[in-house]
């Protein structure tokens, strides 16, 4: 049996989900360059790639290729991937140059985002699914709504723009879930998050501010272990991407006079009041000289460019390396201070942004529910040692 003929039956199984509807008028969407990313204001480039892919609804394959891509078990697919299939198996010219449009503009996401050197799928469409029971058949797939998700501010969005199938602006409730799908098209937080940290842990290492391969010899290692963490924050709204954090350490370097700094990932950190027990090691004590080092943590946006971000991390490196007179042991709280000080004051919209600072946690220490200096977020941490095999 074929690809094609599998595609095929099931497209049929989705079909009266998603019945097939004469195009609107005026509904494609033409095929010029996409406009360059300006990360600055990143809900443009989200509402020109919700329009997009809101004008390839009145093609059938598209819509059922989508339906049955998404669903309540499956939220979020990759945007490139998606077209691409689409292109290969209807190939129109018109579907292979929307296919290229969407290739351009993720390449141009990702090197806006500084990950350019990285295989990450940058876009990506991203499913909410009504409040009702997932095996309900009954859900209004001919309904469906692309959203823009609006920028995140502290008093959030009056509305939140969506589009129906016809391209008729709707305004949705910000607080209230919707009772129809909703599709939001943007950056893959997720991913592109992944392929920051790495960026970012490469340019240090390359600049000698953090820690290389990890020594072979089998010896104990001192660990600190994250044994529970939770964000002691408010309640998300349902258009919100959940939470994409992630810690930056910093402590001296053993063997020379300098700072070591690292990004670690926190994957499994997606939600806002709910404790996590991830038994995660943070910290690994034979990267530092004294018994001492910085926690900091973050929430990952889509106005982040780790170029940016990793020069400002340098940067705040070379001013706690500068403070005159201090002895070397001083740069360990200092060195928390300056990266805060050091990031642009455009890295604070829509950006990664600052959750909480932990100084100077002590190497062998037990810390129960400890909240940080800012009082956003409560971790455990136990001392752990990895023990070699022999």
């Amino acid at each position: 049996m074929s690809f094609k003929t599998i595609i095929s039956m099931t497209f049929a199984a989705i079909s009266s989900l998603w019945p097939i509807q004469a195009a609107p008028p005026g509904s494609q969407a033409g095929l010029e360059p996409f406009q360059r990313i300006d990360l600055q204001q990143p809900e443009g480039f989200r509402r020109e790639l919700t329009l997009r892919c809101l004008a390839q609804l009145h093609d059938p394959g598209f819509r059922k290729l989508l339906a049955a891509r998404l669903g309540p078990e499956q939220t979020r697919v990759s945007l490139n991937q998606l077209v691409r299939d689409w292109a290969e198996l209807w190939p129109t010219p018109g579907h292979r140059a929307f296919a290229a449009r969407i290739q351009e503009l993720d390449q141009d996401l990702r090197e806006r985002l500084g990950i350019a050197g990285t295989s990450t799928a940058a876009l990506s469409l991203r499913l909410v699914w009504p409040q009702t029971n997932p095996d309900d058949q009954g859900v209004p797939w001919d309904r469906v709504l692309f959203a823009v998700r609006p920028r995140s501010s502290a008093s959030g969005p009056d509305y939140v723009e969506a589009y129906d199938r016809r391209g008729r602006m709707v305004r949705l409730d910000p607080r209230i879930p919707p009772a129809v799908p909703v599709i939001l098209a943007g950056g893959d937080r997720r991913e592109t998050l992944r392929a920051g940290i790495e960026t970012v842990n490469r340019g240090l290492r390359a600049a000698g501010f953090a820690p290389a391969a990890p020594a072979t010899a089998p010896v104990p290692v001192e660990c600190a272990k994250l044994t529970d963490i939770r964000l002691n924050q408010g309640q998300e709204s349902w258009w919100q991407d959940g939470v994409e954090a992630y810690a930056l350490v910093s402590g001296i370097d053993p063997a020379q006079d300098k700072p070591r700094v690292k990004l670690v990932d926190l994957p499994y950190l997606q939600h806002e009041a709910t404790q996590y027990s991830p038994g995660q090691i943070l910290l690994y004590w034979s990267d530092y000289r004294y018994r001492a080092a910085n926690i900091q943590f973050f929430d990952h946006g889509d106005g982040t460019s780790y170029k940016d971000l990793l020069d400002a991390v340098l940067k705040a490196v070379g001013a706690a390396m500068a403070a005159a007179g201090a002895p070397v042991y001083a740069w360990i709280p200092a060195l928390a201070d300056a990266i805060l000080r050091a990031m642009p004051s455009s890295w604070w919209r829509d950006s990664d942004t600052w959750l909480d600072t932990f100084y100077a946690v002590e190497q062998g220490q037990a810390y129960q529910e400890r909240y940080g200096a800012g009082n956003a977020v409560r971790i455990s941490l136990v001392p752990w040692t990895l023990q070699p095999r022999h």
